[in-house]
């Protein structure tokens, strides 16, 4: 037994003397004799982890990442592993090689076999919660950042992507997160979110104050005209009317300047609802009248300028005409409507321009749900909007199905990125419906779109009118809704991915 221990200890450090040559080789370059050292080695043994590790360093030291990450793969694929040679560094590594080469799907696998193994490790937690935030999967992100210590982490980066999170899930910790991010590196980003979650605080003034001291240090126009948004709103909730003109003033002439158009009509009905409150209609009339000539259906411009027509011929005050329009309220009302919850994600910066098909890795809890790489699910969204012709009415025809209609027949339609279709309710086959399945990605809906809706549903007597996609509604839009909540339906967001993973 002795003489047996001793001859393998022999053979074990024999290799070892092959492996340290080999190094000492690729340390002055000469990387292919130090492979051929290696590979005849494993050549006995492939499944050897240190031969496979060696070789992997080897391969670092030239400069060539994934062959490198090949050979760590190969370590994991065998689960052969030693003290110096741990399945976390391993992960890690190769992990950290697809991160740096954008391959973000094969990285995000990979750290989650890290956590298999270490489930508070920090790389690990830190970049797959970034990797799901990026992709607006906040819910995912949190179950990955909140296995960090936030005591113990001082990045700006991670106090703000907490932020983010806990301000749009509504947590209720974000201003302490944006205030200490704030503190550590004065950037303009970190300081607007502070300002932000102040006013959500009701602590106008603190937060008028530092959005204030942000000002001059930004070049960005449209981040100088989103802060000027801000200011606006905020002097409005302080009603300092003077100081909300001027602002809203600062966001017109930047919107007209660069060209803006949407930005430009909106700054123009802002600075007209607010000269009107005041009573100065004769600064309202130019950008007023300009809108209505960009915006002619627009039922909110309408309204408004009938309430200046009225006031300025002292037919009533805004007390007594706000039956019609109530300009108070919806002066009070632009901060939730500018800057909602949501938009603490979007002034972050965190948004990935990558895509990472997140939800076909993991679920909702952060537990992965695929057992290997080549099981990555293709995007939904991205297979739905690849389909054409036959292939997406068929799938459009699944949907329908899915949200309890039976299709009768398909009405023209306009636009080549969708289908419309008259339907009656299973449950009820005199209950009909006009459906809008639409291959939109990131699309904005107005209040243009959603009157022609309504104006179909009088025209073919339905009950129901619905809109799914992938897309949010402007801020016209969304007014008009508040006038016809219950006469359309939305199935985008949360509710257009449930119906794609339960279709395709």
């Amino acid at each position: 037994m002795v003489l047996l221990g001793f001859l393998l200890s022999f053979i074990i450090q024999q290799k070892r003397d092959v492996y340290s040559q080999a190094l000492s080789l690729a340390a002055i370059g000469k990387y292919i004799d130090a492979r051929a050292l290696v590979r005849d080695k494993l050549e006995e043994d492939y499944s050897e982890p240190y031969g496979h590790f060696v070789m992997a360093k080897i391969y670092s030291m030239e400069g060539d990442p994934m062959n490198e990450a090949k050979h760590l793969e190969t370590i994991k694929k065998n689960n052969r592993y030693t003290k110096e040679i741990d399945p976390v560094t391993v992960c890690n590594r190769v992990a950290d090689i697809y991160y740096s080469r954008d391959y973000f799907e094969e990285s995000f696998f990979h750290y989650l076999d890290t956590l298999s193994h270490d489930p508070s490790n920090v790389v690990a937690c830190f970049r797959l919660g970034f990797m799901a935030l990026g992709q607006k999967e906040l819910k995912i992100a949190d179950q990955f950042l909140s296995r960090l210590p936030a005591d113990k982490i001082s990045n700006p980066s991670f106090l703000i992507a907490r932020g983010v999170i806990s301000g749009v899930l509504g947590q209720g910790k974000e201003r302490e997160c944006f205030e200490t991010a704030f503190k550590q590196e004065k950037s303009s980003v970190s300081g607007f979110l502070y300002a932000l979650a102040l006013s959500r605080e009701n602590k106008h003034k603190e937060a008028i104050a530092t959005a204030n001291a942000l000002v001059e240090e930004i070049e960005d126009e449209y981040i100088r005209f989103t802060i000027f948004q801000f200011l606006m709103c905020e002097n409005i909730l302080m009603q300092s009317f003077t100081d909300a003109l001027k602002f809203s003033r600062l966001c017109m002439e930047i919107a007209i300047m660069n060209g803006w158009q949407m930005e430009t009509l909106e700054s123009e009905t802002h600075f007209s609802m607010i000269s009107i409150f005041m009573g100065k209609y004769d600064e309202a009339s130019e950008p007023l009248i300009h809108v209505e000539s960009e915006k002619t259906d627009n039922y909110e411009t309408i309204l408004l300028a009938n309430l200046k027509y009225k006031l300025e011929r002292n037919l009533g005050s805004l007390d007594s005409l706000s039956g019609e329009f109530d300009l108070p309220r919806e002066l009070n009302l632009l901060s939730a409507t500018l800057f909602p919850n949501t938009r603490y994600f979007e002034l972050s910066g965190l948004k990935s321009s990558k895509p990472l098909n997140v939800r076909g890795l993991v679920d909702e809890t952060g537990k992965k749900i695929g057992n290997r790489l080549e099981s990555l699910a293709l995007d939904k969204f991205e297979k739905f909007y690849q389909l054409t012709g036959t292939q997406f009415k068929n799938q459009a025809t699944r949907i329908a199905l899915a949200l309890g209609f039976r299709v009768t027949r398909e009405i023209q339609s306009n636009e080549s990125d969708g289908v419309n279709f008259l339907c009656s309710l299973k449950s009820d086959v005199d209950k009909r419906a006009i459906l809008k399945i639409r291959k939109w990605k990131d699309a904005r809906v107005s209040d243009v779109f959603l009157r022609d809706l309504l104006q179909q549903k009088i025209d073919f007597g339905c009950s129901i009118a619905m809109i799914v996609g992938d897309f949010i509604l402007t801020e016209a839009g969304r007014k008009l809704l508040e006038h016809n909540d219950s006469d359309v339906e939305l199935i985008n967001g949360e509710k257009f991915a449930e119906i794609l993973e339960k279709t395709m």
